[in-house]
């Protein structure tokens, strides 16, 4: 299992944000991929389950993650708190 590729996928939804603990952490006992994506999603992100059947979001991140899509740039990357910019000399 390449929890990096897994952790790209979850970002790209938008899921990966605000995590309790590192992802390798959270499905380190997992022996398959859905399986870690179920107990990820059980841990970190279980509001969904209101809304969403628990295979359907694990299918949506496996189609995620074969192709291949990250969000690298995605505004989950912002924490409150990160310092503001520098301010620039005038």
């Amino acid at each position: 299992m390449d929890a990096e590729a897994l952790a790209g996928a979850l970002r790209a939804l938008g899921m990966l944000y605000g995590a309790s603990q590192p992802l390798a952490k959270t499905i380190a006992r997992a022996k398959t991929e859905a399986e870690a994506i179920r107990m990820y999603i059980e841990r970190e992100r279980p509001h969904l389950l209101s809304s969403y059947d628990l295979d359907a979001l694990v299918k949506m991140v496996q189609a995620a993650r074969e192709e291949k899509t990250d969000a690298k740039a995605a505004m989950e990357q912002y924490s409150p708190s990160d310092k503001p910019p520098a301010k620039r000399p005038s």
